[in-house]
């Protein structure tokens, strides 16, 4: 909550700036939703691969944080954080080459299971959220969330102190990777709940028609960052 609070301090502090990453979201969910209307085995699926590339679509909020801690003063330039990426470019080159091996085996999975579970023709979405949560589909849920759960946990491990790592302090990929990893480890309670609580209000984004995103996940990227710097003790 102290991380959620401070995020919403810095939101308060640069609104226009955080606010336009929470408009790129809702655009995004907009345009998956449009496009994918009538194939549901892809809405779901981007739908999860939403939630996995948040991390790293989130860097120019972790920098607009990052700008509000100059004791200079603390001023936010919007082109800066849309440029983050280049302080360390080799890092988040080869981060998101990994992520998208990951991505792919998600979405390769997830179609397979489609395929395995629902023969002929795919449902409709209607019909597979009015049937999604019947004996018959029980098969089909356990094995398509737990799935998705590992994918999920194991993005989220590796990804939640490295990227905002990354763009704060001149580490390679690895080494960021391992040490997110270990800083979740420590804290495996508190990190469950964190993540738990980044689901729900990325679900409330989705329920809202995406329109939530738009304040959603700003807060999100700009707590992220102060989950951080309460993991990872770096000297300044």
């Amino acid at each position: 909550m102290q991380w959620l609070q401070m995020g919403w301090q810095d939101l308060r502090r640069a609104p226009a700036d955080a606010l336009f990453y929470g408009a790129v979201f809702v655009v995004m969910g907009f345009l998956l939703n449009m496009y994918f209307d009538f194939a549901p085995q892809y809405v779901i699926t981007l739908a999860a691969l939403f939630l996995l590339g948040g991390p790293f679509l989130a860097i120019g909020l972790y920098d607009i944080a990052r700008q509000l801690e100059d004791p200079a003063g603390g001023k936010v330039t919007l082109m800066h954080s849309m440029t983050a990426w280049r302080v360390n470019m080799p890092g988040f080159t080869l981060f998101a080459a990994l992520l998208a091996v990951l991505v792919f085996g998600w979405f390769r999975i997830s179609l397979l299971m489609f395929a395995l579970f629902f023969q002929g023709s795919v449902p409709s979405l209607e019909q597979l959220v009015a049937s999604a949560f019947t004996a018959e589909n029980l098969p089909f849920l356990i094995a398509y969330f737990g799935t998705g759960f590992f994918f999920a946990a194991a993005v989220f491990a590796l990804s939640v102190c490295a990227i905002p790592m990354m763009l704060d302090k001149d580490v390679d990929t690895i080494t960021a990777m391992v040490m997110s990893a270990q800083a979740v480890y420590r804290n495996l309670l508190t990190m469950v709940i964190w993540a738990a609580m980044i689901v729900v209000l990325t679900a409330i984004g989705f329920a809202t028609q995406f329109i939530g995103l738009l304040l959603i996940m700003p807060l999100i990227g700009l707590a992220s960052w102060h989950a951080y710097r309460a993991l990872i003790n770096f000297e300044r």
